[in-house]
């Protein structure tokens, strides 16, 4: 068999060639080899996440054989032969800065930022939820916590920064205004700098833990006053934190806890609509408490109500036992009743 011609073999390798380009490799060859104005126009009919494929494809394609671009384009070769460079070492920039004529720097900036799937540690992190990432990040110095947020998305970035102090908030962001360019070698640093700890807490198995729970009980067995305290000075930290350890430190079912003269007195200042919702799920042992704090009439009267009263919201129950705790917790402020504390022992 005679061996092919040498323009027969020329063609041959060009569409063997073009055939190993992928799709995305072949639309950046095109979006490229066209004059600056014809490529922005196409950009601004293309959705974001093509615009992602294409900066993917323009990471990855550096250099091809100019031959085969006549498979992809018949313009482009023509380009090519008027001088178009073979090496596609510029695509990128050259496809960032068109990006960015055709969609708005700041949209661009947030393409070109946003997590890579195959992205190290620092996106790992990421993708950690809030309280970990915080936790592995504090330690750091600003100008490390701010080269981290430039290389997440903007978004998640502002989610990490909007947990932290507002003091830790400015350092960081005056120190992530102030970046130009960032070496190479400071992300690999960062990178493999928390490598280990966040591959153990992205991938290792993890155990379920009700903090607020946790919190909340710790805070019942401490004496009343240095409980107090500390919900305070968590307050000025976190209000929304501090509110629903407020709402765990004592629940409808802690106050059986009251003595009888105690109880006597709260359900004074409690409605008997609100007192019947919140006996809607109240415990048998909570129940007692409440019926033998009331007359025999009384403790009657509370019951027919339980027996007519249908089908009932939990918010609303919940909302009740929630109005009836912030009463007792009052009345203990005011020093009209005592509440003991659970683990205390006797009441005091």
């Amino acid at each position: 068999m005679s061996a092919l011609a040498p323009k027969a073999a020329t063609q041959l390798a060009v569409a063997e060639h073009a055939q190993r380009l992928r799709g995305s490799e072949k639309g950046l060859l095109f979006l490229v080899s066209l004059e600056e104005g014809v490529a922005t126009k196409i950009l601004k009919c293309l959705s974001a996440d093509e615009v992602k494929t294409l900066r993917s494809a323009s990471d990855g394609l550096r250099e091809i054989d100019p031959s085969a671009l006549a498979s992809v384009h018949v313009e482009f070769a023509q380009l090519m032969e008027r001088g178009v460079p073979t090496s596609l070492r510029g695509s990128s920039a050259y496809l960032r800065r068109l990006v960015g004529q055709a969609l708005g720097e700041g949209k661009a900036s947030e393409l070109w930022t946003e997590v890579k799937d195959s992205g190290g540690a620092v996106q790992q992190l990421a993708s950690l939820d809030l309280p970990t990432i915080l936790g592995i990040i504090e330690r750091e110095h600003p100008q490390t916590i701010a080269v981290i947020m430039s290389q997440i998305a903007p978004a998640r970035a502002a989610e990490i920064l909007g947990k932290m102090s507002p003091e830790r908030q400015a350092q960081v962001v005056v120190r992530l205004a102030q970046l130009e360019s960032v070496p190479s070698s400071v992300i690999e640093e960062i990178e493999r700098q928390f490598a280990t700890e966040i591959e153990a807490l992205a991938s290792g198995s993890r155990q379920p833990i009700d903090g607020i729970k946790a919190a909340g009980g710790l805070l019942k067995r401490m004496q009343g006053e240095r409980s107090e305290a500390l919900i305070e000075e968590l307050t000025s930290l976190d209000g929304d934190l501090a509110e629903k350890l407020k709402k765990a430190l004592f629940t409808f079912e802690d106050l059986v806890r009251i003595d009888g003269k105690g109880m006597q007195a709260l359900l004074k200042e409690v409605s008997s609509e609100t007192l019947v919702l919140a006996l809607k799920t109240a415990s048998d042992e909570m129940r007692e408490k409440i019926f033998g704090s009331v007359s025999s009439r009384a403790a009657g009267l509370i019951r027919e109500e339980l027996e007519l009263l249908g089908p009932t919201r939990l918010q609303d129950v919940e909302q009740a036992h929630a109005t009836i705790v912030e009463e007792a917790l009052r009345l203990e402020r005011d020093g009209r009743i005592q509440i003991a504390r659970e683990g205390g022992g006797d009441y005091v």
